[in-house]
């Protein structure tokens, strides 16, 4: 783990523009956000997604489309009546979740198409703020029982695959599959997983070529294996977002938690060898 925050550090909070492609789809509740070892309030996290939205719109990289919905975060429309922020008091996954103003789920709230022709390539006014819980998680894990000793050969790969989106910057991110076999039959353990690229990063993940590892499982030992550990983070924060009606709006503060890769690494998943 040490080494790993030496090449991949994370940072302690993060945030997402749009909805991340690495969001967590099991319940979480506004009270394990607000107290416990996150302690981080709605109100707080509604400021923090605005003064991320603006810092994501003012930076000269931010393409046009994505510039002006990471706007519309943290500027309110005009001639609405701005009401209270409101906290949804659990999240029960993105499709179990509805508003209670227009009640829809978080994926038709923050991937609505836009049929507004003064707002080409917009998206919805969407983003995630976090505080990180769990540092590089164990994606699956594989291996042999090798009983008196000897050595063991894998051939292990990552394969990437992003998710494009419609507006470049938003909501970027995809699917990682950590593979590894014995050199003929794929080894079962593996689990695919999605991710988020923070709204601060600047380098994309990239699939691993096929490699040969070999490890020596001492005598006394009956087992030798490989753990697959992600270079990123669980971060856990609120979804925040814009909702108006015909005469008023507001900030609305979701429970969430999603993985989010680290900066610093173009690798998806570090191998660490294991004996038991």
């Amino acid at each position: 783990m040490a080494d790993l925050a030496k090449w991949s550090p994370l940072q302690d909070s993060e945030s997402v523009m749009g909805l991340p492609t690495g969001l967590d789809d099991k319940q979480v509740n506004l009270s394990d956000v607000q107290g416990g070892q996150v302690n981080y309030s709605p109100d707080q996290a509604v400021k923090d997604a605005q003064a991320a939205a603006k810092a994501f719109a003012d930076d000269p990289n931010t393409k046009e489309p994505a510039r002006e919905s990471a706007k519309r975060l943290y500027q309110p429309i005009s001639g609405l009546k701005e009401s209270p922020n409101y906290t949804a008091p659990v999240f029960t996954g993105k499709a179990g979740y509805t508003d209670e103003w227009t009640h829809e789920n978080l994926d038709q709230l923050c991937n609505r198409p836009n049929h507004d022709p003064a707002r080409v390539g917009q998206k919805p006014p969407c983003a995630f703020v976090g505080k990180l819980t769990d540092k590089y998680p164990v994606r699956g894990s594989a291996g042999d029982g090798l009983a008196g000793g000897g050595k063991l050969t894998y051939k292990i790969s990552s394969s990437v695959a992003d998710e494009k989106s419609e507006t470049e910057g938003w909501s970027v991110g995809g699917k990682i599959t950590p593979k590894v076999s014995d050199g003929k039959n794929e080894l079962p353990g593996e689990a695919s997983f999605t991710y988020s690229y923070s709204s601060t990063s600047t380098k994309k993940l990239q699939s691993t070529l096929e490699t040969d590892v070999e490890m020596t499982v001492p005598d006394g030992k009956n087992k030798g294996w490989l753990e697959p550990r992600g270079n990123g983070g669980y971060y856990t924060g609120y979804i925040v977002y814009r909702q108006n009606n015909d005469t008023e709006q507001r900030m609305v503060a979701v429970p969430a938690r999603v993985y989010v890769q680290a900066h610093d690494t173009t690798s998806p998943i570090t191998w660490f060898k294991r004996v038991r």
